[in-house]
């Protein structure tokens, strides 16, 4: 069933595309008119006649449990790290997987193929064509693999041979590896890491077999073609990576491909963005979801280890004198990048990647109550580093003593995909851990807060995300986002989520209300600390995130102020950690198009070609490309598309939507967004706003509210009978003008509160 919205003066609920939705729980939004397009996969594909020059912006191949960088002499998996503390980095596995042709081309191509998660070369040679492809398998997760075809340009009798490399660099200096025989073709070593994170921490061993590669491939004269395979297969148990490696073997090449692009083609089918009329801007949406994609496993997975900067493809120890930092792309680590800016767009199209990435939180919470304690508080303490423990390994000091804001960036996590979920998904996290880890941040920032002669309370000796500021006070971020982990707690008891004890809510809402919270009244804007000073370079966004994603409500003049203030302070150079991507949203919520494009334009400047790779500051800045795969930035820029031009605001009880034109795009949709069991798309071309429902686990109603008029809407996709009985026999209709006809029953009600059909 589905209903349409169309230009239609007669009709009340026309949807003007910049009119406000709000999608109101309980009975979710449903809707409307089929925009079934055909996908262009053309771009999915990423094509240059080059490899990059500078091979730091290789692209990533990745499953969210193994992956490298093309041609990289490096593979790493996720969870097994190598250092003590501060030291702590992804273990560097020397390569199997990076194989390349070396004998003399006449031309090349290279080519990311997102569609179907491979990287391909091909090479023309002289006497033959080479087509290699390289993948780490979506469906199996500790394999790469490598498979190349040789096909004799004319038929001949010759025989031919086509040199090959194996970048497999120097021995690595993070396991204490052993080599055993298993046959002529296959090579398997094993062995531990060097050293654990703490000295209560296991030492990882890794089971690591491979195809051997040869110093050539041949083609006998009697030959035209033949297809060669080259299998790698890594995991920390023995049986899984010796399984796994011998299924690959036994499978002909195209069953492995098949299997493979399958399930990535099944991941778009799940959820993607479509715009028109602007190539580019299309082409680099799909490459910000194809690099974070590439880090996380399809599949729900109780051991991940949570989303670095860099992604799984990266973090290894590049500069052997120094720890962890941006040149060694953070190590690996799990900073608030994955909690506040990767995954609340992912988690729109793929909900169960978000419950993914917070059960790598779920996962350290009993070391960071133990940090907490240790350190005087109640509750857990998240580290700003995570590694394999939970324990902080940030080498940085005035970041791991101040930066304290991750642990409210997390409890916002949890309200987010609280709020996106269906009450049984939101229940089965919350008996997995997640009500202990509410309660416990909640109580780490009662602990934290200190009441003052004002009798409000403060929170002293913090950074805030502008690290050029330290050891300050009460920073408007932090105190705004611990009010918001105070609040956590009673919201889950107001939606009868889970039984918590009143007293203690009581306790935790009476230090959210008086939480200091900075406001200039003369000239109406939020300073970023105490005594903060307007001549001060800021490092990136900070008090604009209280408008989005924290949502703090304030006047239209006070957003602006916010913006235009620190927009003329903010480091141009700054990482882009979201910062243009927030400026973007918050010029589209005070309806200035032009001033959010100028600052959409900014991202652009950090993606470096030919495969679209975000570096954390452009690759021309004073300081060079710092991070790189920076996936951080990638999240930026799906949110100031999703959050911004989209316009949705995830809101505690009812999704709100302000959809607007992308500047250079005749039209655009969202497909297959979540929200509370129902799967939607939204489709916005020049005359209308179109949405259709598309999926919906249980039947549910929903209230949309157009432009000050009510409209009642009902999903039942599986029972048009029992949609209609019900509106014929709903009880207490207060003036709904229920219409009830063959395929809708739509109704504009003006008490939808107290309307029996509309609840």
């Amino acid at each position: 069933m589905s209903w349409s919205i169309t230009d239609n003066k007669t009709n009340s609920l026309f949807v003007n595309p910049k009119m406000r939705l709000a999608v109101i729980v309980g009975l979710l939004l449903l809707v409307l008119v089929s925009c079934a397009e055909t996908i262009d996969h053309g771009d999915f594909i990423l094509k240059s006649n080059r490899f990059p020059d500078d091979d730091r912006f290789a692209p990533p191949i990745g499953n969210g449990f193994v992956a490298t960088n093309v041609f990289s002499d490096a593979i790493y998996v996720d969870g097994v790290f190598n250092g003590y503390r501060e030291d702590s980095h992804r273990a560097r596995i020397p390569s199997t997987a990076s194989i390349r042709v070396m004998s003399d081309a006449i031309s090349e191509k290279y080519s990311l193929d997102m569609w179907n998660g491979v990287f391909i070369h091909h090479a023309n040679l002289s006497d033959c064509e080479v087509e290699a492809k390289y993948f780490a398998h979506r469906l199996f997760s500790s394999l790469l693999i490598v498979i190349i075809k040789l096909t004799k340009s004319q038929p001949s009798q010759a025989c031919l041979d086509v040199r090959l490399h194996l970048n497999k660099g120097k021995t690595s200096t993070d396991f204490n590896l052993e080599r055993r025989t298993v046959d002529n073709n296959t090579g398997y070593q094993f062995g531990p890491i060097m050293q654990p994170e703490t000295n209560n921490s296991v030492q990882t061993t890794i089971h690591h077999y491979w195809t051997r590669v040869p110093d050539s491939l041949s083609l006998t004269s009697l030959q035209t073609s033949k297809t060669f395979k080259f299998v790698t297969s890594i995991h920390t148990n023995k049986t899984e990576a010796s399984h796994r490696y011998t299924t690959a073997l036994a499978m002909s090449s195209d069953q492995l491909y098949w299997l493979h692009s399958k399930e990535w083609q099944g991941l778009w089918g799940k959820g993607k963005i479509r715009i028109v009329g602007n190539e580019d801007l299309q082409m680099t949406i799909n490459t910000c979801f194809y690099h974070i994609l590439s880090s996380l496993p399809a599949k729900k997975s109780v051991s991940f280890y949570g989303l670095s900067p860099g992604g799984l493809s990266r973090g290894g120890k590049l500069l052997a004198d120094v720890s962890g930092g941006p040149h060694n792309d953070y190590a690996g680590h799990v900073f608030w990048d994955m909690d506040t800016w990767i995954m609340p767009p992912i988690m729109m199209f793929f909900p169960d990647m978000a419950r993914t990435m917070i059960g790598s939180r779920l996962r350290v919470h009993p070391a960071v109550k133990e940090r907490a304690r240790q350190n005087g508080f109640q509750g857990a303490q998240f580290p700003w580093e995570q590694a394999f423990t939970g324990h902080e390994t940030c080498p940085w000091k005035p970041a791991s003593d101040y930066q304290i804001h991750v642990t409210a960036d997390v409890s916002l996590s949890l309200r987010h995909y609280l709020a996106v979920s269906t009450k049984r998904r939101a229940v089965e996290l919350l008996n997995s851990g997640g009500k202990d880890l509410t309660l416990d941040i909640a109580r780490f920032w009662k602990s934290r807060a200190t009441k003052s002669a004002k009798d409000d309370y403060v929170i002293t000796g913090v950074m805030g995300p502008d690290e050029y500021h330290f050891n300050i006070n009460n920073s408007v971020f932090t105190n705004y986002n611990a009010k918001l982990s105070l609040e956590l707690p009673n919201l889950l008891h107001k939606r009868q989520l889970i039984p918590l004890n009143q007293t203690e809510i009581n306790e935790l809402m009476e230090v959210s209300q008086k939480i200091r919270i900075l406001y200039d009244r003369q000239r109406d804007f939020h300073p970023q600390y105490d005594s903060f000073s307007l001549a001060e370079k800021i490092k990136q966004s900070d008090v604009v995130l209280l408008g989005f994603p924290l949502q703090m409500p304030m006047s239209r003049s006070t957003r602006k102020n916010d913006l235009e203030i620190y927009e003329n302070v903010t480091d141009k150079y700054g990482p882009d950690t979201g910062t243009w991507s927030m400026h973007t949203v918050g010029w589209l919520e005070l309806g200035q198009p032009q001033r959010a494009y100028e600052n959409f334009k900014m991202m652009f400047r950090n993606i470096n070609g030919p495969f679209k790779v975000f570096s954390e500051k452009p690759a021309n800045s004073s300081d060079g490309p710092r991070c790189v795969n920076f996936i951080t930035a990638a999240g930026g820029l799906l949110q100031a598309v999703i959050f911004g031009y989209g316009g949705l605001r995830l809101k505690d009880d009812y999704l709100e939507v302000s959809f607007t034109d992308i500047p250079g795009a005749s039209e655009w949709a969202m497909y297959d967004l979540k929200y509370r069991g129902f799967t939607f798309d939204l489709h916005l071309n020049e005359n209308s706003l179109s949405i259709e429902v598309t999926d919906s686990e249980d039947e549910g109603m929903s209230l949309v509210h157009l432009n000050q008029t009510i409209g009642c809407l009902r999903n039942s996709p599986t029972s048009k009978d029992a949609d209609r009985r019900l509106a014929e026999t709903a009880e207490g209709l207060i003036e709904c003008g229920v219409a009830i006809g063959d395929d809708v029953t739509l109704g504009n009600c003006k008490e939808p509160l107290r309307c029996s059909y509309c609840r």
